[in-house]
């Protein structure tokens, strides 16, 4: 009976329920039974695992999404897991739906943003220490004036990470990190993006390096909407070697910096036939 409240609940969540954001205009896509099912199973699971934490009321959380595969990362998509004033662990997260040059902020149940990926991907679990956390939970509660000035909805995939012009959903966690690492420094309030940016470089943020080959370049400038390389500098538009936030260097930042409390891994619920989607 425990289990069916909750996969009630979670009916409930998957409905349009983002309190920061409108659902946008594309026409959505609808699981298989068995890949709503998988998300069910693995939200019920994360669940179960969050609240077995101590003392532990946000995460950082990466799923799957696009494939990675090709470059060694097996996730695309981070966000903060938030447990709020009703028990329920929800997520806080930027996406870009319908692969538009847009993007909004969300919050929603965990079997949102858990999604398809569930089916094949396992989903990857950061615990900051506690103090990161006090200082993670404060910015994000509502109104959240902080996390969203530091939200910009001209979304690139790629985009690079210390400039302003455009942003993805992992830049966006990356520099509400840095706001509230940076406050334990003893460092003046970071107010907005550049300022975010300006500490992440002078703290040796390090991104990843992908390489991105011309023809994969050109069909981006051409035929997509939410990916262009015209913000990175001009060596690594030459070389095709371009810095992104990822999964991995946003952890090893955690990591360097001796923030990360935990590294957990919540095994995918696995659907015949699955294959990755994007976020």
């Amino acid at each position: 009976m425990e289990r069916l409240a909750f996969y009630l609940a979670l009916l409930l969540l998957l409905a349009p329920a983002s309190a920061w954001a409108d659902s946008g205009t594309c026409r959505e896509r609808y699981p298989s039974p068995a890949a709503e099912a998988a998300m069910f199973d693995m939200a019920w699971t994360t669940a179960e695992q969050l609240e077995a934490l101590p003392d532990v009321d946000i995460v950082v959380a990466a799923r799957g999404g696009q494939d990675l595969s090709r470059y060694g990362l097996r996730h695309s998509h981070l966000a903060f897991l938030l447990r709020e004033a009703d028990g329920r662990w929800r997520a806080v997260h930027l996406l870009n739906r319908c692969k538009t040059d847009r993007s909004q902020l969300y919050r929603e149940g965990l079997a949102n943003f858990i999604g398809e990926t569930g089916g094949h991907t396992d989903l990857r679990i950061g615990i900051p220490d506690a103090p990161l956390r006090a200082r993670l939970k404060a910015l994000l509660q509502p109104p959240a004036p902080t996390a969203h000035a530091l939200h910009e909805p001209r979304y690139n995939a790629v985009a690079y990470p210390f400039r302003t012009e455009f942003q993805n959903s992992n830049g966006w966690v990356l520099e509400v990190l840095a706001v509230a690492m940076a406050s334990a420094d003893g460092t003046a309030p970071l107010q907005d993006r550049a300022q975010a940016q300006d500490w992440l470089k002078t703290h040796d943020y390090r991104p990843s390096v992908l390489h991105i080959g011309l023809g994969k370049r050109l069909g981006a400038r051409l035929f997509v909407a939410n990916a262009t390389t015209t913000d990175h500098p001009a060596g690594e538009r030459v070389s095709g070697n371009y810095s992104v936030v990822t999964v991995e260097s946003v952890f090893d930042f955690l990591r360097v910096r001796r923030q990360l409390q935990q590294d957990l891994s919540i095994p995918h619920v696995a659907v015949a036939g699955a294959a990755p989607v994007a976020p």
